[in-house]
């Protein structure tokens, strides 16, 4: 298989895999997909900068990050926290285990193929730990903002009387 094969289907796949996941647990954990798309950025361009690893073999045309950032990174976790969620050491076991295969297996398999150079795997293992914990305070900050804007809704009191609604009368009374 050629390495701009496994590139495009490292973006292709995950996307498709969002077809098998119910629309409601989509909407519910696309923020943190996101922002972790958008922390793997960060992290990517200090591991690039400081020499920690490099991308030798990017999907083109999106010559600029590694096809992880707009395919793996931002759907893995939403699979990730649809099983985990609420259960922290589910959470913490599933991203010990799956940071280890991903850093010590799937990218050294990358790395053989020369799409990848790792020089510091440990760190990128620390690096992707952080973030998945990041992940989970994201998403647990996420439930809160939601259960606020929910009870602040339902609270009349607390509503102008230009935004309350207007009353209906009642049918069976006249």
């Amino acid at each position: 298989m050629s390495n701009q094969a496994i590139l495009w289907s490292t973006i292709i796949i995950p996307w498709l895999s969002l077809f098998l996941m119910p629309r409601k647990d989509v909407k519910r954990f696309m923020p943190a997909g996101l922002f972790t798309a958008f922390l793997s950025i960060i992290a990517s361009e200090v591991g690039v900068a400081n020499g920690w690893w490099y991308f030798r073999e990017t999907t083109y045309p999106l010559a600029v990050f590694s096809s992880f950032t707009y395919g793996l990174y931002p759907i893995i976790p939403l699979w990730i926290l649809k099983y985990t969620y609420g259960r922290f050491w589910r959470h913490f076991l599933v991203e010990v285990v799956g940071n280890i295969a991903f850093i010590f297996i799937f990218l050294a398999w990358l790395e053989g193929k020369g799409i990848i150079d790792i020089r510091a795997k440990l760190l990128a293992y620390v690096v992707t730990m952080i973030i998945g914990f990041t992940l989970y305070i994201f998403q647990m900050w996420q439930e809160g903002v939601f259960e606020r804007v929910e009870k602040a809704e339902d609270s009349m009191i607390l509503r102008p009387a230009a935004s309350k609604p207007l009353k209906q009368d009642d049918p069976d009374k006249k």
